[in-house]
């Protein structure tokens, strides 16, 4: 991609304030404990070593017994992260399973769930690919649709435009009136224009529909600081809320149709013009 994008690793996203418990620590007490703090998980040690971890599903406060040995589960490779493991890679990673840990000098060094997928580093990584692809979207625009007005945008959008546009010349900071679209009004004009979703790598208006609409849900939830992940516990069909294996998707469009509009020579940071560019690459295609 032609300008540096923002990112984030495993470690940014991670918790570093790590507490733990003591292997001799009473189930029913730990679980108390997970639940006062909030924690979905936390390593469990044996004098100055950890031996694994307790999952907030591994105990409860009717728990008997006087240690955690039988609750815990060991800490193995399996469930260590690397630090600089890449967003996208923590989101396959949390997808198979809901919590990971760094380590360093035989200490455990951080924790990483699923719920640190709503915290500022995400919330940063996607705004800056989001913005991104509008960029990428407003310039497939009016290459394809110029007369983008007569799309189904309704007058209500339209007005929005004018007047933030209107506002922009009367301070003499305007750009091309479509900069002042709404992103939800970028998708309008995309999927109802066949030559636009199929320049996104979308095989039908139906997946374009459908594939664009979740990044908009995403973009607004970004912007306004909605939870990102908002079900933690489940990915099976039908469950409330996005998921991790949402967002994972969510964001495999993104880059797919950034991949395909740069191959097609929509590439707003190029130096080449469009009609220069190569256009040979097949790119991605989406349902």
């Amino acid at each position: 991609m032609p300008r540096d994008l923002y990112d984030c690793t495993a470690a940014e996203l991670a918790t570093h304030s790590v507490e733990h418990l003591q292997h001799d620590t009473p189930p029913s007490t730990a679980a108390e404990w997970l639940a006062e703090n909030g924690y979905d998980a936390a390593p469990v040690y044996a004098n100055d070593d950890p031996i694994g971890f307790i999952h907030k599903d591994d105990v409860t406060t009717d728990d008997d017994g006087n240690t955690l040995d039988d609750h815990l589960t060991p800490l193995t490779i399996g469930h260590m992260i690397s630090g600089d493991t890449s967003f996208t890679d923590v989101l396959s990673a949390l997808i198979e399973q809901p919590v990971y840990f760094l380590g360093g000098h035989n200490n455990v060094t951080g924790i990483l769930t699923r719920a640190d997928l709503n915290t500022a580093p995400a919330r940063i990584y996607l705004f800056d690919r989001i913005t991104y692809l509008e960029e990428h979207l407003r310039e497939l625009i009016l290459d394809k649709q110029p007369d983008w007005k007569t799309t189904p945008v309704t007058a209500d959008e339209l007005d929005d435009i004018e007047d933030r546009y209107e506002d922009a010349q009367a301070a003499n900071v305007a750009l091309d009136e479509l900069h002042y679209a709404q992103f939800s009004t970028l998708e309008t004009i995309v999927t109802s224009v066949e030559a636009c979703w199929q320049a996104c790598g979308f095989s039908t208006k139906g997946g374009a529909d459908s594939r664009l609409h979740e990044v908009t849900d995403l973009r607004n939830d970004v912007a306004h600081a909605n939870l990102l992940v908002e079900n933690t516990d489940s990915n099976e069909f039908l469950s409330d809320g996005r998921t991790t294996e949402n967002l994972y998707d969510t964001l495999d469009t993104i880059h797919d149709v950034l991949s395909n509009l740069q191959d097609a020579g929509y590439d707003p940071g190029a130096t080449k013009p469009r009609d220069e560019a190569t256009l040979t690459s097949p790119g991605s295609s989406l349902e």
